[in-house]
């Protein structure tokens, strides 16, 4: 198989993996402001108060949801590679699945979701109640500094890391059936 064709199944992957994710997001904030409290910069979380019951139930099905959304994404998008390989796979192609899904991931929940819709547009369905004009809203550093933390940026680490596990995964699957 081909570099360019195990690229444009993974990008065909990381946009599935992307837009489901991103209709969890979105669909559990409308559900409850406070579905993705713990997320917010910590002087909005502060002035908000605790978490509400609804928005903790909404948070623990998102995060099912969003567990779910990482299993079965890698496993049909490796399916759809093994289809279209000549043998075996290996671990490459896999690999590459996940870290191009995982990365189009965290870039679009930056630059888009946090930094586009929380930081720019700052709708509705995204501010919570009592916490409406705070300065922390705009804060693009806030979200820059959750995803490379120091001393060890661990976010940016999951990215290869989550490709790794997709590659080695498939890879023992592959040699267990074969």
């Amino acid at each position: 198989m081909d570099f360019i064709a195990i690229a444009r199944v993974s990008m065909g992957y990381a946009l599935v993996l992307v837009s489901l994710f991103t209709l969890i997001v979105i669909g559990s904030l409308l559900v409850a402001r406070d579905a993705l409290l713990s997320d917010y910069p910590p002087a909005i979380r502060e002035r908000y108060g605790p978490q509400s019951a609804r928005g903790r139930r909404t948070a623990a099905v998102a995060g099912l949801l969003n567990l779910l959304l990482f299993v079965a994404v890698p496993v049909v998008g490796v399916l759809d590679l093994h289809d279209r390989a000549e043998g075996h796979l290996g671990f490459l192609p896999p690999f590459v699945l996940g870290t191009t899904g995982f990365l189009a991931l965290t870039l679009f929940d930056l630059l888009v979701i946090d930094w586009l819709l929380f930081c720019t547009v700052r709708p509705r369905f995204m501010v919570l109640p009592g916490t409406e004009g705070m300065p922390e809203y705009r804060d693009l550093a806030f979200h820059a500094k959750v995803l490379v933390p120091r001393p060890v940026p661990w976010p940016l680490l999951a990215i290869p890391g989550y490709g790794a596990v997709v590659g080695g995964l498939a890879r023992l699957v592959e040699t267990m059936t074969a």
